[in-house]
């Protein structure tokens, strides 16, 4: 049975301002402050942005008109043990993450654990050529190798999964990943915290929208009790 240490949850999450960083063919986040405490007797604003962006999960019907949507998902499925994997030495910006990558670390990934991907990029974020068009992704490759120690999710600390530059470096990871069922968690943060190599519970329970191949998460790691 699974332990975890329910008073040390480490947020794993960016957060989403006005204007913020976004996919960079999306609009920016917008939040409108529409009602004010001093007019009004309350404060509530209204947000506008894609699903996609901020801290995220794909689904999917994020690349499959007949694949699972968000809700369709069960909530078990975003939430798993978790295994961060640091890159941060092994690639540089605008690499594809291949197998010679990750074969260090792949023995310590078990059946049914998320592997989260640290590339350094979350330190990164910001309205930037560098941070929203040249960071690390997951080449297909790679995304095998994952596949193949029958991860639950991946997680990466860039805007996505793939890369900036069209379908031959967006596509294959998101394929590989989305058609064996395999949670993706975009645009993490990672603090050092998690980079002890121990293994660690990861909730990314999204909020629940019905027919939507992704939506936005407060992803959390949770230490698990005893190590």
């Amino acid at each position: 049975m699974i332990r975890i240490d329910p008073s040390r949850p480490i947020d794993l999450s960016q957060p989403i301002r006005h204007d913020g960083p976004a996919w960079a063919d999306y609009d920016p986040p917008t939040i409108t402050h529409d009602y004010r405490l001093a007019a009004e007797g309350f404060n509530a604003e209204t947000v506008r942005m894609n699903t996609h962006t901020g801290t995220h999960v794909d689904v999917p019907y994020h690349f499959d008109d007949e694949g699972e949507t968000v809700d369709q998902r069960p909530l078990e499925a975003f939430a798993a043990p978790a295994v961060f994997i640091d890159l941060r030495e092994r690639v540089a910006a605008g690499q594809a993450i291949a197998p010679e990558h990750l074969e260090a670390d792949l023995p310590r990934i078990r059946p049914g654990d998320f592997a989260v991907l640290v590339t350094g990029w979350g330190e990164r974020r910001g309205i930037t050529e560098r941070y929203l068009k040249r960071w690390p992704y997951l080449g297909g490759e790679g995304a095998d190798a994952l596949v193949a120690r029958d991860v639950a999710g991946v997680g990466i600390d860039a805007l996505s999964i793939g890369g900036w530059g069209g379908p031959e470096k967006g596509e294959p990871s998101h394929l590989a990943l989305l058609r064996a069922g395999v949670l993706i968690i975009e645009e993490l943060r990672i603090p050092e915290a998690v980079l002890n190599g121990e293994r660690f519970f990861l909730t990314a329970f999204p909020v629940l929208l019905e027919g939507c191949g992704g939506a936005w998460t407060r992803a959390v790691a949770w230490p698990l009790d005893g190590g």
